[in-house]
């Protein structure tokens, strides 16, 4: 189990794109890319996170500054 906080990053396998954890909204977590050229923010649950990292569609690749 993975101790999500902000800050955290992850790379999407399908697309090769680094998100960062930036805040909640509604419960849930709220991504924003990494990549200044793209502006499509993401919003998962915890377990959906958690669920994804665990089939390898995304990698967890650290925390850093939030």
């Amino acid at each position: 189990m993975i101790s999500i906080k902000k800050g955290d990053q992850f790379k999407a396998a399908y697309s090769n794109k680094t998100y960062k954890v930036v805040g909640k909204w509604g419960g849930n977590l709220v991504l924003a890319p990494v990549d200044k050229d793209n502006d499509e923010c993401l919003i998962y649950s915890a377990e959906e996170i958690e669920e994804m990292v665990d089939r390898r569609k995304w990698a967890h690749i650290g925390r850093c500054g939030a």
